[in-house]
């Protein structure tokens, strides 16, 4: 009886030692093609925007580097992107290099971009637009993001661990370790920010309210302010296109495509407008990896 229950253990021990092995091999295999290439010569004149490689949906799973490329082409900035998942110095992406300066976070890459190409894509907007324009870029990526944070590393874990340009190409078992990591750390930013501290219909009602918002002021108008773009169409096409191509079955999605439809218009006329590359650039690019 005690050879069995040591033979048992023995096993058990043995069993536990080869997953870790293979954990550490999959992660080390992982990270060496995940290292960054040796730094290019300087491309003067031409911004280097540094995100995520794109996954078979969405031409980028983040609506910050979606937002940031969109408004690069709204305002004909020479730019190339380099897909990779070299953060910035903030541990963030998208970030730019331009002219030897690096900058992180996408809004103040647009300040810094407007300055140094002596543009305004809120030019046309009245004083009274640009506040609103403001606020409504604020709840969109402060609040109604984190909905979607909720939604994919909380709620539906397991479509992220099979569609994230990372996780998706990342092999069993060391994916669902990575995953079970990003959601724990996510987690808790989600409790930090207060939106975590809800319950799941209460988070998704936040979603709603906001989406529901950002429909009413666009109406039946081709751009959220009007005729011509700003900023904000840029950030609203970043969030609509993740919620309806990365996520399509969250109830965010379900809720444009069935009763806000300007919203998958207006997603639509800035993909046929600005980025008639869309497929070309997922098919070439997706699990871009051998960095």
């Amino acid at each position: 009886m005690a050879f069995e229950l040591y033979s048992v253990i023995f096993a058990v021990l043995f069993a536990c030692g080869c997953l870790v092995l293979l954990l550490v091999v999959q992660a080390v295999l992982v990270s060496m093609r995940l290292k960054p290439k040796k730094n290019q010569s300087p491309r003067h004149g031409k911004v280097v925007l540094h995100q995520m490689p794109p996954n078979s949906r969405v031409l980028n799973v983040s609506p910050s580097c979606l937002k940031l490329e969109t408004y690069l082409r709204m305002n004909k900035i020479p730019y190339e992107s380099d897909y990779s998942f070299r953060m910035s110095s903030k541990g963030k992406v998208p970030w730019i290099e331009y002219n030897g300066t690096s900058v992180a976070d996408s809004n103040f890459i647009v300040r810094f971009l407007n300055e140094e190409f002596q543009l305004d894509p809120d030019a046309h907007l009245s004083v009274e637009e640009k506040a609103i324009a403001h606020t409504m870029l604020v709840t969109l990526e402060e609040n109604t993001y984190w909905t979607l944070i909720y939604h994919s590393f909380v709620a539906d874990l397991a479509d992220t661990r099979s569609m994230s340009p990372l996780l998706g190409v990342t092999p069993i078992p060391l994916n669902y370790v990575m995953s079970w990591l990003a959601s724990h750390y996510l987690r808790q930013n989600l409790w930090g920010h207060g939106i975590g501290r809800h319950s799941r219909e209460e988070i998704y009602s936040i979603a709603e309210r906001d989406l529901r918002a950002v429909s009413q002021v666009l109406g039946t108008k081709r751009f959220i302010m009007g005729s011509k773009p700003c900023l904000l169409d840029a950030a609203i096409f970043g969030l609509v296109a993740v919620f309806l191509w990365n996520v399509p079955h969250s109830p965010q999605a379900k809720l444009i495509r069935s009763q806000l439809k300007n919203l998958e218009a207006h997603c639509y006329t800035i993909k046929e407008e600005y980025f008639p590359d869309w497929d070309e650039l997922i098919l070439k690019n997706t699990n871009s990896l051998d960095y």
